[in-house]
């Protein structure tokens, strides 16, 4: 959905978006992306990210960039804090923070905003 126009309202299914492909995130096929938006320059993302029980995303960091992140559904860890489905969670540039699923399957949409031209994906 990347491709979308961008004169125009893009509304997609349940059924689109369970059909939009989605790529292991960091190469780790418990983690699964699915790209639902980029800026026409790159510059923010928007997606979905489901997580495998258990699975986890190792610590890591976004020098010059924002994560928001909801989660939809399942419990999860980010940065040591427990979130719930219903809850968001904001990630600062440069703050380590670590993803760590529950029990059951996670869902998350997040949006990613980074800050200078030069960023880290």
């Amino acid at each position: 959905m990347s491709d979308a126009p961008q004169d125009k309202v893009t509304v997609l299914s349940a059924e689109g978006l369970a059909q939009l492909k989605s790529f292991p995130l960091h190469g780790d096929e418990r983690l699964q992306n699915k790209l639902l938006w980029k800026s026409p320059n790159g510059d923010t993302i928007v997606g979905l990210i489901q997580m495998a029980p258990g699975a986890r995303d190792a610590g890591h960091n976004h020098p010059s960039a924002t994560q928001h992140t909801w989660v939809i559904d399942g419990t999860v860890s980010i940065g040591g804090v427990e979130a719930t489905a219903g809850s968001y969670a904001f990630v600062p540039p440069g703050v380590d923070h670590e993803t760590i699923a529950g029990d059951e399957p996670v869902t998350m949409f997040y949006v990613y905003q980074p800050f200078a031209p030069e960023h880290d994906h």
